[in-house]
């Protein structure tokens, strides 16, 4: 007797199949990212140097850790909640004379740059069984936080200036995904909105999933994200690339 309970509760352990008691996903993710980013900030009448945060500054790229927690709302929707913070660091000897949000920094001046990013998301999404068992496809309902803090400083002069850019908004895109065996997982997603001449953002993913047990899921995959901000003459470009890899733990 013992021993067939033993291989029951094993045969369950191994089933990939979603049951109702599954009704919350944890996940953690890292992702290795590229940084394409630039800014214009003026203060008052003083204009603002269009800035390459790259090239001028040489902010470096950076490796950034996720959180999801997904809970289940029904058979085939789920809502998620999703954040990251990561921060890009970059220090450089200043080949041009740049303003960034009122404060000059004379050319042949060293600079230390602070690109702190700060993302969070609560989203909704009901996928369809277009074909049950193999292949869901639904929308994806969004509302997406950002803060961006970046801080200048010139150690030998002294001089230091920060900005702080939040923003907010709505977004709206599909999720869908397609299980060509039971322990496989191929999905994607992609969300976002235009705001006409004042900017746009999206955020886009695909990848694989594979779940060798139930409860247990490795996955990974490649991801973009591109905002857009430009209002009068200041604007911010914040475009993120690169692949991820994750796990995800399910009750």
């Amino acid at each position: 007797m013992l021993t067939t309970l033993l291989v029951v509760a094993l045969l369950v352990l191994l089933a990939p199949e979603t049951t109702l008691a599954q009704i919350v996903d944890v996940e953690g993710r890292y992702w290795f990212t590229d940084l394409d980013a630039s800014t214009r900030i003026e203060s008052r009448s003083i204009p603002g140097t269009r800035i390459d945060v790259g090239q001028d500054l040489d902010v470096d790229d950076a490796n950034i850790p996720e959180v999801r927690l997904t809970f289940s709302t029904g058979l085939s929707s789920k809502l998620r909640l999703a954040y990251l913070q990561g921060s890009f660091d970059g220090d450089t000897t200043l080949g041009q004379s740049i303003q960034f949000s009122g404060t000059t920094f004379g050319a042949n001046t060293r600079v230390d740059t602070e690109l702190d990013l700060y993302y969070g998301r609560i989203g909704w999404t009901w996928q369809f069984p277009v074909v049950p068992g193999v292949f869901k496809l639904g929308p994806l309902l969004e509302l997406k936080g950002l803060v961006v803090d970046t801080t200048v400083r010139s150690p030998g002069t002294g001089r230091r200036e920060s900005a702080l850019l939040p923003m907010a908004f709505p977004t709206v895109g599909a999720m869908l995904s397609i299980t060509p065996i039971a322990a496989l997982d191929i999905f994607a997603e992609v969300s976002g909105m235009t705001f006409g001449s004042v900017g746009h953002v999206v955020d886009a993913e695909a990848g694989v999933r594979f779940i060798p047990v139930r409860f247990l899921a490795v996955s990974a995959g490649y991801r973009v994200f591109d905002v857009r901000i430009e209002h009068d003459d200041d604007f911010a470009k914040l475009k993120l690339t690169g692949p991820f890899i994750g796990a995800s733990f399910r009750f």
